[in-house]
């Protein structure tokens, strides 16, 4: 208790000490300086406590203090309600709200918990002590000895006022305050909680939430590793069984009799679908991790469309009382992609449209809504998808049970991969389906992989917050003034130590980080930000690097800018506006 300093105490014993508790709470408060509505809510929790202990006990005591903080200034004004009574019954249901009493009992003591910033309460059959404090915003010098004295002497000398002048004063407080109290209440004691601990509940939120984030991007990692390193693992013995299986179906150690070339082919057909499966989980790991090789190559679409009609017709053959249909586009373009996974994409969609489609039909067409993007369209009168399972298909190993195809063998892996696929060719899947009326999913690819030149006249950075670390005040001229035509935030920082409170508090969106930092390397400076910044950071230098460390720069930051290069301010625009992107909806 060495940091709180008792101020005075209050025995209750008769009804008009119950005034003059509530007095001595509002006094001691306005001396401190408190606004108006702080002195009114912590004399109505004193009042409230106080009468309570007066109407269920008969007697008690009050006992009123001063909180000092670290620094040795005053953060809360305190109280301590201490009786010698039975204890109060229903404690946790009083407090938590859940109590009714046709009398209003507890009602006086939650109201007073509500007020009050802290709150903590003992009670049992010895009697009952509360202890409550309001927090003092900003700090207050702590009073001297003789300050203390003075007030103590102040309330004494004073006493309790007549209790019908008392009520005079509290009903004008209640007409000053009730408006504002319903209206503010809550408002107002979160937000004095949130001033009090902004910075740190900020910086300790995003902590949090990146230390979340990493953890569940670590756990994606594994799973993806372990994927791609069972699936290696699994290759060599399915190669095996599948290699010696044709063997023995052809009759290379001699000839089968019926029965055996029987058990051989189910051998055989089971080695060849786990075959599929594991080339699928392969793929997916390579997609989810990143590690996925994109080959991107010209190829004309209407050969392309050639070669998913001749695989549709190979496939058709297994499915003979279905039509199909791959209509030919009558105006050839030139794609610039990879042929073989956009390939893959469609056979994943046409073969679920035949697997899924008892009887009907399944087309397959190709549009070209703008010169940027290609559409694949694969419909099918099927038994279509129900709207609550529309999202659940795109999930790994997800399947829907439809009743009478039970027959239909997968692994849940397709439509999923489709879509990881698609993704990294810059484009998406949607779907269209109604149950009993078949489904039709379009796969959009943009028809140039390599990105062109982005188009900053659409630029607009506004909510994007940048920081800008340099020592040099021409370069951080130059790189505020390209930004604030697109009404971009812009944050600077002379040197590495400075930037460190800015990064943590304002957790700027884009950060152009100069390598000829006064104080700390830059390198050094990225290297010790945390895996969430490294996502933020555009290297700034007119330092001339070698492939080593530019390599080494890459994998920390999101790209290099050179600002000799005859290019620079369009480069700059053009990296800002990629990752300005990324925090777009």
């Amino acid at each position: 208790m060495s940091n709180y300093r008792r101020i005075t105490t209050v025995s209750i014993t008769h009804e008009v000490d119950v005034v003059a508790c509530r007095q001595s709470a509002k006094q001691i408060a306005a001396w401190l300086g408190l606004s108006t509505l702080e002195q009114i809510r912590l004399a109505t929790s004193v009042s409230e406590l106080a009468r309570n202990v007066y109407q269920y006990v008969g007697s008690g005591t009050f006992h009123f203090d001063l909180r000092k903080d670290p620094h040795g200034l005053v953060n809360a004004i305190g109280f301590e309600a201490v009786d010698e009574g039975s204890g109060i019954a229903d404690i946790e249901r009083i407090l938590d709200g859940s109590y009714v009493s046709p009398t209003g009992m507890g009602v006086g003591l939650r109201g007073a918990q509500r007020l009050m910033d802290e709150f903590d309460i003992q009670t049992s059959a010895a009697g009952t002590r509360i202890r409550a404090l309001k927090s003092v915003y900003p700090p207050r010098p702590f009073p001297s000895e003789k300050r203390i004295q003075e007030i103590r002497r102040q309330l004494q000398t004073e006493g309790a006022s007549d209790p019908y002048v008392e009520l005079q004063v509290r009903g004008s407080e209640l007409l000053l305050t009730s408006s504002e109290l319903r209206s503010k209440q809550q408002e107002l004691e979160a937000t004095n909680l949130e001033l009090e601990n902004t910075n740190k509940g900020v910086v300790a939120l995003y902590s949090e939430l990146e230390k979340a984030s990493q953890e569940l991007q670590e756990a994606s990692e594994s799973k993806s590793r372990f994927f791609s390193n069972m699936t290696h693992e699994f290759r060599t013995p399915i190669n095996i069984i599948e290699n010696i299986s044709k063997l023995l179906l052809k009759g290379a150690d001699g000839e089968l009799n019926p029965e055996q070339y029987k058990q051989v082919r189910f051998i055989s057909s089971a080695a060849s679908e786990l075959s599929d499966l594991v080339n699928e989980l392969l793929d997916l790991a390579e997609a989810e991790s990143g590690r996925m090789e994109i080959v991107p190559a010209r190829f004309s679409l209407v050969e392309f469309m050639e070669q998913l009609r001749q695989f549709t017709g190979a496939l058709s053959m297994r499915y003979p009382t279905l039509d199909w249909q791959v209509t030919p586009i009558l105006v050839d373009v030139i794609l610039d992609t990879d042929r073989n996974r956009l390939f893959q994409i469609m056979r994943n969609l046409i073969s679920n449209a035949f697997k899924y489609t008892p009887q009907g039909a399944i087309s397959v067409r190709c549009f070209l809504p703008d010169s940027d993007t290609v559409e694949f369209m694969v419909e099918d009168s099927g038994v279509g998808i129900g709207a609550e399972d529309q999202a659940r298909i795109f999930e790994e190993f997800a399947r829907v049970r439809i009743p009478g195809l039970a027959h239909v063998q997968g692994n849940g892996l397709g439509l999923p991969l489709a879509v990881r696929l698609a993704s990294l060719l810059r484009g998406d899947i949607e779907l269209t389906s109604e149950v009993g009326k078949g489904s039709r999913f379009t796969a959009r690819i943009a028809r140039e992989f390599v990105e062109r030149e982005a188009d900053l006249q659409n630029l607009d950075l506004t909510g994007i917050t940048v920081l800008i670390i340099d020592d040099n005040e021409a370069d951080r001229y130059l790189v505020r003034h390209l930004l604030e035509p697109y009404h971009a935030v812009v944050i600077e920082s002379e040197n590495a130590s400075a930037s460190i409170d800015k990064m943590h508090a304002v957790r700027p969106d884009i950060i152009l980080l100069d390598l000829d930092l006064p104080d700390i390397y830059g390198a050094d400076l990225l290297e010790s930000m945390d895996w969430s910044l490294h996502s933020r950071v555009l290297v700034n230098t007119a330092k001339l690097l070698d492939d080593t460390e530019r390599d080494r720069l890459l994998s920390q930051s999101q790209g290099v800018l050179i600002k000799t290069q005859p290019d620079y301010a369009e480069a700059l625009l053009q990296q800002v506006q990629r990752l300005a992107g990324s925090y777009r909806p």
